[in-house]
């Protein structure tokens, strides 16, 4: 995806891996069943799990949370904002409104689908994370600076790499319309973001940053200025 940086999970669901020296950090942890994905690159490129500095967590949505317990089990230390700790803490939990009144699309019926098969009813709840703050830059490998950006989720955070000009946005910005499937411009969730005024005056936390490889949570990269991203979205 850009210098150090690979992409995993599905064309639906996306989580990351960041290189630094001689460990790595995951940003965000898509499901259960896309642990695989993670054992087998490791040891394609010379790594074994001890490598794994962190997880950090953009958000606690559980399509982000998927194989964060399996991490912190072998001492992987996760890292979240505090105001997404009761949604980490909940996990399995019953569907929210929004997403029971789109079950009538077939696109999104097929993102359901796949995330039932891909274990979203056995994520597990996490209850003692480390904490992330606006302004932070995370001592793990990449060294990723925390936006805060609520909306989305009360706790939703972008992760800055700037030395590499790579913004990790989780669900503050997407890129695919989870709704229909369809590939595009840099966009907001809409319906599926908890508190959408909120998630639009978040946009405007990012101004400024320049050129970025965006890499959402949903959808392929996009590169470019980031205020064009924002206006795309706006």
């Amino acid at each position: 995806m850009a210098e150090g940086v690979y992409r995993f999970g599905t064309r639906r669901i996306n989580w990351y891996i960041l290189e630094g020296d001689e460990e790595v950090t995951i940003i965000d942890a898509g499901l259960p069943a896309h642990w695989p994905q993670l054992v087998a690159w490791l040891d394609e490129n010379g790594y074994e799990l001890d490598d794994v500095a962190a997880l950090v967590l953009t958000h606690a949505d559980v399509d982000h949370v998927g194989f964060a317990k399996t991490l912190a089990s072998q001492n992987v230390s996760v890292y979240c904002h505090p105001d997404d700790l009761p949604l980490l803490r909940s996990h399995p939990q019953s569907p929210p409104r929004w997403y029971l009144r789109n079950l009538w699309r077939p696109r999104f019926f097929a993102y359901v689908l796949e995330m039932f098969r891909d274990g979203v009813r056995s994520v597990e709840p996490l209850a003692d994370v480390d904490l992330l703050s606006e302004g932070d830059v995370l001592s793990v490998p990449g060294e990723p600076r925390v936006i805060f950006a609520p909306g989305h989720t009360p706790g939703s955070c972008v992760l800055f790499v700037e030395d590499r000009e790579i913004l990790f946005c989780g669900d503050v910005l997407a890129t695919r319309d989870i709704f229909t499937q369809k590939e595009g411009d840099p966009q907001l969730l809409g319906a599926a973001d908890e508190d959408p005024e909120e998630a639009e005056a978040s946009l405007a936390r990012l101004e400024g940053l320049g050129s970025v490889t965006l890499l959402p949570g949903h959808g392929n990269p996009w590169y470019g200025d980031i205020d064009t991203a924002l206006a795309l979205a706006r």
